[in-house]
């Protein structure tokens, strides 16, 4: 067999036995990840799946682009649950497994206006004052559907940042700008160079 070229019930044998050999291991992860990602699988790729990296992209996704298919995914999701748990649902799991309320609480926090290339961002932006706000009021919530603690004491770019490491992206840091008794620093959102758009095509 070779690693490309598992075909669907190759890879089912391959996930059914129980003792694999590490060429076999390696051919069912590799073929796991092309099907997963629908690109070469690279050492890269595999890192950064090691990594957690599908969570964030696949949030990323439904953020973005896939935005449209997110509530036919989660109810198809719900349904097969419903299925394999004869009429009844595990509410950890099931919560788990649905993406739309967090994805809305992305957009309710405006996370998207993070991602315009080649726009300065200061922590005194009445856009980011108003952004923290709005985080720190719902802190709780944010907590609950994105495992991200939010404190007042965080400034508006460091609760940005630790959002969008949801989806694997962050502010650069671009230097410290304004008069000397006045300084501030400031970021912009650099597009990363890292296949998602490959994987989203």
């Amino acid at each position: 067999m070779d690693y490309d070229e598992l075909s669907g019930a190759e890879l089912k044998k391959l996930q059914d036995t129980r003792a694999k050999t590490k060429i076999e291991g390696h051919q069912q992860r590799k073929a796991e990840l092309s099907r997963r990602y629908e690109v070469d699988v690279t050492p890269d790729l595999v890192e950064k799946d090691d990594d957690g990296w599908y969570p964030q992209l696949r949030m990323h996704y439904y953020l973005t682009l896939g935005r449209e298919f997110l509530t036919t995914r989660d109810t198809k999701r719900a349904k097969a649950q419903l299925e394999a748990g004869e009429n009844s649902i595990w509410k950890p799991d099931f919560n788990k497994g649905q993406l739309l309320p967090a994805v809305l609480l992305l957009e309710n926090l405006q996370m998207l206006q993070f991602l315009t290339p080649d726009v300065q961002l200061r922590g005194s932006d009445e856009k980011l004052v108003e952004f923290k706000a709005l985080a720190v009021t719902h802190r709780h919530v944010i907590k609950n559907y994105l495992n991200v603690s939010i404190s007042e004491k965080h400034t508006p770019i460091a609760i940005a940042q630790k959002l969008l490491a949801k989806i694997d992206l962050k502010l650069d840091y671009i230097g410290r700008l304004g008069k000397r008794e006045n300084r501030e620093c400031v970021y912009q959102f650099v597009a990363p160079d890292d296949q998602r758009d490959s994987i989203f095509g």
